[in-house]
């Protein structure tokens, strides 16, 4: 019986001994991001530089993982915003993989779809050729099928302001959804 208790506080002690570290510690540099050439479907001028920001990658047809990331991100917004964070203090970039489909008519449809009117939330698309060279930053890996379907992998990640990737994050996939606590509280470190 002994021994259970004191393995039992062993486990509990490395447990909150790993969750004050990692949630006090500085989030680690996993990689940089160069500027991009994509443009911002709703042509207004944007500037993303000095701030943190979220990124994840999208497509309009997609039928399960980007529309339940989307509304993740809607609640993440407002966790902010309960927390006292300011939409102008980060951005959140939603890139599309399939800019041959994703028009921007179609895009911009989207955002009315999912009622985004945010100013820091930018829908992005560029080439096929500027989409991948971006992608392939973040290590993001998707593949377009004939059929039009677009196998990709379920990352979103969080970028400082000086541009280096800092964490990454999961996207919404079936019952599992964005761990919208620790999505602010990682934002919350880049931005103060």
């Amino acid at each position: 019986m002994k021994k259970t208790a004191l393995a039992a506080a062993v486990v509990i002690g490395c447990f909150f001994f790993y969750y004050v570290w990692t949630s006090l510690s500085e989030l680690p540099k996993l990689g940089e991001v160069d500027d991009f050439s994509l443009q911002e479907v709703s042509g207004n001028d944007f500037s993303v530089s000095g701030k943190p920001m979220l990124v994840s990658f999208f497509y309009t047809k997609c039928p399960d993982v980007c529309p339940f990331t989307i509304q993740d991100l809607k609640k993440l917004q407002r966790a902010l915003a309960e927390k006292g964070i300011e939409e102008a203090q980060y951005s959140i970039l939603s890139v599309t993989l399939d800019p041959a489909f994703d028009t921007v008519p179609v895009i911009l449809q989207y955002k009315e779809a999912f009622d985004i009117q945010s100013s820091n939330w930018l829908f992005l698309r560029g080439t096929e050729q500027q989409t991948r060279e971006y992608a392939e930053q973040f290590n993001m890996v998707y593949e377009k099928s004939e059929e039009g379907v677009i196998t990709h992998s379920t990352s979103m990640y969080m970028v400082d302001a000086d541009g280096r990737i800092r964490a990454v994050h999961d996207m919404a996939s079936g019952n599992k959804r964005v761990d919208i606590e620790k999505a602010a509280d990682h934002l919350i470190q880049l931005i103060e």
